[in-house]
């Protein structure tokens, strides 16, 4: 069995591309609408939210379809490999379930919560996706880095001595 578990470089970056969307579709509107488009100018308004707030609902809910399934085709080779190797089982588990809870809190903004509660669960939905992009990010490091070199191998350090011919 190899030693590493990479994705092929097409799902890694279209993975990463569709985070990046996802994030920053979400910090835009968080920006345009506690911003932009102070409560003053609403209210001279009606209470309209910014029309840069619909359009970027509908951005970030592409990047939504494309990350979960992304993680459909993840999950059947990627996860799996992984969870058998034993390698980073805490930080892909973690990133599951924020995915799962970023989904769960999606759906309830969208259909479930009473207007008065949006705005907290908004802010909360927006917390965990942060976390969840800069997990991913910290996820992404190279083996070598999380790994320590394998006790079987001789160590190159203060000490170590040299064999004849291995230079």
């Amino acid at each position: 069995m190899k030693r590493h578990n990479t994705m092929p470089r097409w799902q890694r970056r279209t993975l990463y591309l569709t985070v990046a969307l996802l994030t920053a579709s979400g910090l835009l509107w968080l920006c345009v609408h506690w911003l932009a488009w102070p409560t003053a100018s609403r209210a001279a308004l009606q209470g309209l939210p910014s029309p840069w707030e619909p359009w970027l609902m509908k951005l970030h809910g592409l990047g939504v379809l494309l990350v979960l399934l992304l993680t459909g085709r993840l999950s059947g080779v990627h996860l799996l490999k992984g969870w058998r190797m034993h390698w980073r089982r805490g930080e892909g588990l973690a990133l599951f379930a924020l995915l799962g809870g970023l989904a769960l809190s999606g759906y309830a903004l969208l259909y479930l919560v009473p207007e008065d509660w949006r705005d907290g669960l908004g802010l909360v939905h927006a917390a965990v996706g942060s976390a969840m992009a800069a997990l991913l990010w910290w996820h992404r490091r190279p083996a070598a880095l999380q790994h320590p070199p394998s006790p079987s191998l001789p160590s190159a350090g203060p000490g170590a001595v040299s064999r004849p011919g291995a230079h």
